[in-house]
């Protein structure tokens, strides 16, 4: 055989599936339902229903037989992963995948035929369960004939493994839509055999999310759920559980953060598996579609007559003799790869899975074998005469095939008109094309080459290669479309046709494609795809950003941990939490916001009463990334314009389509944010602070800042000013045992204590410190001598009090005194000068000395004590009889411990806190150790002594 006109064409050599001869080409006929397969439902294709048919449709791909082997030997019990998911394949899907399941561990019996399947382990029998989200309703449950009516997805499988006796054990737990606790779910799974088969789970988990069980949802139980089935699943000897979900956002009807938690919830445990990879797509889609392909030397003929016009048509671009061995190199795989996927061009394939993949309207498995079915049927009707169908001679005439077509593309009102306009209708310009080449070259005329190309770029137009742009290059829709008799001069000429004739083919950046007019709105969505989630945020964030620019209180745009908020700083913090937290319940947002609350990293928080945390709201961040995705993806698109040779219209367009999606963004952002959680005083107890919500949602503020909202929301907690008079209470100065107060320290209390008033920052109470002593509410001294015996001011003239303080002299290290405090200095100060005038007056001779102990004279102290004992302290306190009585200020503390081990940090503790309000302390230890085993001499000197003389601390041992 060497001439290509000698091979009969694909209709002669193939056998289509006995469904396509019988024109049984719907949806449910390449829609394989798990359920329908296990309930045997007559509605379910007999090739999906029963195990012998199904897997002599089946191809089964390596990575599949690897997903068999990997359960069954999980089901013997053997080692490996315990808790797989399945990603999205393309022919012989992820439900594809679940069926292969059932039926080789329910069925096993009767596929003893298939040497393929012989030598995968073998279990035995296995308990299997499945539960397919689509097939049950999240609010109302389902019905078992002559049973209850369970409601949960764990009473379900419950009911299906064990009966009544284990959906007992989770009966209440069921009916409560509460998740059952580990020890429940390893009960009635046990240590026999047991497959666990979940199908469509997040279209389930999105419906319950709707309903309310307590505090919670439906929804965040089922999540809890599925976490603790995944970690039972992981431990149990033999029980698998093989899950799917959606496989991109696009899937996930919009509701991209819930199936990222979905994921994140089991990643830690899961094994991601894909039944179908690389070009054993092509397998499954030849298995499935056709019960014979016909003779191998047949196709293997025509695989090499096809590959040499590709070699001989890319010559024609190549100059060089290194060019020309990489073409050559491609022509031998393309020969390869027409053998595999016979009788489909390999490059049908491919644009299908690649291209339409990416659009969000594309079904991978059910709905690429519906079209290639119809295509199929109506070629082999025609009885096509093409060595291969390809991309160019898809029959759009056929209604079934339009139908199929845009059922998988999408778009199909604003493309009908393109289609009849161009390709099919009764004035289709396509047809002019057609018979202009047809009488240039009557040879040509019975491949329509107008409407071979056409066609093929309409199928081009649709989805795109990651990375690349929408639209085929010429060099690739010609390697389509290449058949005897078509040379390159043929197809450049006809291009040019196609591009001057036809009123919706569109040649930019070097690519063909179809749309509709002006159609930009594909062209936003297009770049909204490669826009990563990231990119999304930043926008996000970066407009943020731009709402909260205020100098009012401190702004903490999404910290990404509690450590990211500091502490320890006078200035009210209001921390933004970020997307995340949109994504949590009520009851997770308020517990892990104590928490951030409590502690800042491995650190207790000590600035308490400086903080708000505001909580976003999920349709609004979903709403932000629509309006942020969209404003990036216009900007990128005007960025190109040269690239896309965009006209003035198209830009003005564009640039209207950024000014809305920055509107929508604008909007979004100002409602981002749901509610305030605002540390108050708690009951006390167990819960010294609680969290307050303060709804944002209903503030009148019409403010554009929303910086200023949440302020105006907490106006009535957090404020600029202070009176002299609260500060003086607050502070509890007159009642204090020493009459001082560092300013600083006064200043803390106000960010450190929730049962304190809100400070908008350190400013509001120096402001106020300044006005009370003003008013002679407090005096202020710079500096302070504190000593055993007292307070001394060294210079009088140092202390302010009832004056004008300016800002800028008043140092907060300084310290605020009582007012009688001030006056007590003020009054030893004069006595001191009156006696010893009378003194000096009686001209009695006195050394510096003698003074000192002269005014020591003047505050003597009584050392009589007083006792404190209690039956239930076991402190025993001793305090001098003047400092009881408030004649006299404790200055001295000396506290004598004896504890054993178990004490020693807790006591550390406790010291801790003595020297923090001590100038000065000394601490002398005596540690008595004993073993009932033996202290070695080396350790003691390298553990405990050589640690000791390292850090000079004095100490003497004994070791006995």
């Amino acid at each position: 055989m060497t001439n290509a006109y000698q091979l009969k064409p694909w209709t002669q050599i193939v056998t289509p599936h006995p469904d396509i001869l019988n024109g049984r080409l719907d949806s449910s006929t390449y829609a394989a339902s798990l359920g329908a397969v296990i309930r045997q439902d007559n509605t379910c294709p007999k090739v999906y229903r029963e195990a012998r048919d199904f897997f002599a449709a089946t191809y089964l791909t390596k990575e599949l037989r690897k997903l068999l082997e990997d359960v069954l030997r999980g089901l013997k019990g053997e080692p490996g992963d315990r808790v797989l998911q399945l990603r999205t394949p393309f022919g012989g899907g992820k439900t594809h995948a679940l069926v292969s399941l059932y039926h080789i561990t329910k069925h096993r019996e009767q596929l003893q035929n298939f040497p393929e399947l012989a030598s995968l382990p073998d279990p035995g029998i296995v308990d299997v369960a499945d539960f397919i989200g689509l097939d049950i309703s999240a609010s109302t449950g389902i019905q078992i004939e002559n049973g209850p009516r369970i409601l949960t997805p764990w009473g379900y499988l419950a009911w299906q493994i064990g009966g009544q006796p284990a959906y007992a054990l989770l009966e209440t737990e069921d009916q409560q839509r509460i998740a059952p606790g580990n020890d429940v779910l390893r009960k009635i799974f046990g240590d026999k055999p047991t497959l666990l088969l979940i199908d469509e789970f997040l279209v389930y988990v999105e419906n319950a999310m709707g309903l309310t069980v307590g505090d919670s949802t439906f929804g965040r139980q089922v999540l809890t759920f599925v976490q603790k089935l995944t970690e039972v699943v992981r431990d149990l000897p033999k029980t698998v559980l093989v899950y799917s979900l959606q496989a991109s956002a696009q899937e996930s009807l919009g509701d991209e953060g819930l199936l990222n938690i979905l994921d994140k919830l089991v990643s830690r445990i899961d094994a991601k598996k894909e039944p179908v990879s690389g070009d054993e797509v092509m397998k499954v889609v030849q298995r499935r579609l056709f019960s014979n392909v016909g003779d191998p030397k047949i196709i293997e003929e025509i695989a090499r007559q096809q590959a040499e016009l590709f070699r001989k048509f890319r010559e024609t671009y190549e100059d060089t003799n290194r060019g020309k061995q990489e073409v050559q190199q491609q022509a031998d795989l393309l020969a390869e790869r027409i053998q595999i996927s016979y009788p489909f061009h390999p490059d049908l394939l491919d644009l299908m899975y690649h291209r339409w993949g990416s659009l969000p309207s594309y079904q991978r498995t059910r709905g690429a074998l519906q079209f290639l079915a119809r295509v199929i049927y109506a070629l082999y009707e025609q009885k096509d005469n093409s060595l291969l169908i390809t991309s160019g001679n898809i029959p759009f005439q056929d209604e079934g095939v339009r139908g199929a077509f845009f059922s998988q593309v999408g778009e199909r009102e604003r493309f009908v008109s393109v289609i009849d306009a161009d390709l099919i209708g009764r004035k289709a310009k396509v047809k002019a094309v057609d018979q202009r080449i047809a009488q240039d070259s009557p040879a040509l005329s019975l491949l329509k080459v107008g409407s071979r190309l056409a066609s093929a770029i309409l199928m081009y137009s649709f989805g795109a290669k990651t990375g690349e742009d929408r639209g085929v290059m010429e060099q690739e829709v010609t390697a389509a479309c290449l058949a005897p008799g078509l040379d390159r001069n043929t197809i450049t000429a006809t291009l040019s046709d196609l591009r001057d004739q036809l009123l919706y083919l569109h040649y930019v950046g070097r690519r063909y494609r179809f749309e509709t007019k002006a159609n930009l709105n594909k062209l936003v969505a297009d770049e909204e795809g490669k826009i990563g989630a990231d990119e999304v945020l930043e926008k996000i964030r970066e407009e943020l950003s731009k709402s909260l620019n205020t100098n009012r209180g401190k702004v903490v745009l999404w910290p990404k941990d509690a450590a990211a908020i500091t502490d320890r700083i006078s200035q009210f913090s209001i921390a933004y939490l970020p997307s995340d937290w949109a994504e949590k319940s009520r009851d997770a947002v308020l517990n892990d916001a104590l928490n951030w609350l409590e502690y800042r990293g491995n650190d207790k928080r000590e600035y308490k009463n400086a903080l708000a945390f505001v909580v976003p709201s999920k349709p609004q961040m979903d709403k932000a990334r629509k309006g942020a995705r969209t404003a990036l993806a216009v900007a990128s698109l005007i960025q190109q314009k040269n690239k896309h040779k965009f006209s003035p219209e198209d830009i003005e367009e564009l640039t209207a389509k950024g000014k809305e999606a920055a509107t929508e963004l604008t909007s979004a952002i100002r409602r981002l944010y749901d509610y305030i959680l605002l540390p108050l005083p708690g009951s006390g107890g167990a819960n010294p602070i609680r969290l307050e919500n303060i709804d944002l949602q209903s503030q009148i503020n019409t403010s554009q800042q929303l910086q200023e909202r949440v302020l105006d929301a907490l106006k009535n907690h957090v404020f600029d000013t202070i009176r002299p008079a609260k500060l003086l209470q607050f502070s509890n100065l007159e009642n204090s045992e020493t009459g001082y107060i560092r300013g600083e320290e006064l200043v803390s209390y106000f960010f450190r204590f929730p049962n304190l008033p809100k400070m908008i920052d350190g400013t509001v109470v120096q402001k106020a410190i300044i006005k009370s002593i003003e008013q002679g509410l407090f005096g202020y001294v710079p500096t302070l001598t504190i000593s055993p015996s007292g307070v001394t001011v060294e210079n009088l003239s140092l202390i302010s009090f009832k004056q004008v303080i300016p800002e800028d002299e008043l140092d907060l290290n300084g310290y605020l005194l009582s007012t009688n405090l001030v006056n007590q200095l003020k009054s030893a100060v004069t006595t001191i000068e009156e006696e010893t005038t009378t003194e000096n007056k009686d001209s009695t001779v006195e050394t510096e000395d003698d003074k000192v102990d002269s005014k020591s004279s003047k505050v003597a102290e009584d050392k009589k004590t007083v006792e404190f004992k209690s039956e239930n302290s076991s402190v025993e306190r001793v305090i001098l009889s003047d400092v009881v009585k408030g004649k006299q200020k404790a200055k001295h503390y000396k506290l004598t411990s004896v504890i054993n081990k178990s004490q020693i940090f807790q006591l550390f503790e406790t010291l801790q806190a003595l020297s923090d309000k001590s100038d000065d302390m000394t601490v002398t230890i005596e540690v008595r150790a004993h073993t009932q085993k033996e202290f070695d001499p080396n350790w003691i000197r390298n553990a405990i002594e050589e640690p000791l003389d390292e850090l000079e601390i004095k100490a003497s041992t004994h070791l006995e």
